[in-house]
């Protein structure tokens, strides 16, 4: 789905979201009602390299909103871990999708999210406020990281901050979860993950996400790059902690063996 059909679905509800530019001629589209990027296209010619579930496109198309849970998609961050703040399977609605508000300008874009999740195990309500400040990079910035390739790329940074304002006691962590398409290839190191799509065909697409601390695994349910923040330190009450999401696109075999430099030459 090109990031023209992507955009035009929430219009049909007039839910609000953010195209920006990236790569060389990329693109990535924010939905900040849900406080998730949508899409990531390394060129606009390209397949999203991230999931989203067709029955929530559907039912923006028709124009029904589902005021239940629902996961689009895409990228998103909740909070961890999961036998705190998940239900099952499920987070707070308070946590996702939340109450998000957007605050941009030309180099960032802002959502934050303040509201009240109850930690199951340690059996206390918690305040919190957690915000993502996605930063949009081009071809030079994610060269920097991951070496110079031929291959199309397009991605973002991103600063997450968690601050908890209640005076609950609970070992709250930042989960940031990349959704991917289903019968992709997953591999994972310690702080970055690597999904390879439409790998049996000439063409493939690389999604990339690693994080500057923390643990990476592959999330069967939904299936795709999880990696958790190490837990707001004792004593504290805020963690900041830094992500890079990045797609890359070209042949098959081109892809796969950026994929495995990538992964195993850095010993990531």
């Amino acid at each position: 789905m090109s990031p023209e059909e992507l955009a035009a679905r929430p219009s049909t509800l007039g839910i609000a979201h953010v195209v920006r530019p990236s790569g060389a001629d990329g693109v990535l589209l924010v939905a900040p009602e849900y406080g998730r990027v949508l899409g990531l296209w390394p060129h606009l010619k390209a397949e999203n390299a991230l999931w989203v579930d067709p029955d929530f496109l559907q039912s923006l198309q028709v124009g029904v909103k589902d005021d239940g849970w629902i996961n689009p998609g895409g990228d998103w961050v909740w909070l961890a871990p999961a036998e705190e703040f998940l239900s099952e399977g499920r987070p707070a609605p308070s946590v996702d999708p939340g109450k998000y508000t957007l605050a941009s300008d030309r180099a960032f874009l802002g959502l934050t999210n303040r509201g009240e999740a109850f930690a199951r195990r340690s059996g206390s309500h918690v305040r919190f406020r957690l915000s993502r400040r996605i930063r949009p990079l081009f071809e030079a910035d994610i060269d920097s990281t991951f070496g110079q390739t031929w291959l199309r790329r397009a991605g973002w940074d991103e600063e997450v901050e968690l601050e908890i304002e209640s005076r609950a006691s609970v070992p709250a962590q930042v989960w940031s979860l990349a959704q991917a398409p289903a019968g992709s290839e997953i591999r994972a190191g310690h702080t970055m993950l690597v999904c390879i799509e439409d790998g049996e065909s000439d063409r493939a697409r690389l999604l990339v996400k690693e994080a500057s601390t923390g643990s990476a695994f592959v999330d069967e349910r939904p299936r795709g790059l999880s990696i958790i923040s190490p837990p707001v330190e004792p004593g504290r009450r805020r963690l900041r902690w830094s992500t890079r999401t990045c797609a890359f696109s070209g042949r098959s075999a081109e892809v796969r063996q950026f994929a495995s430099r990538m992964l195993y030459s850095t010993g990531r």
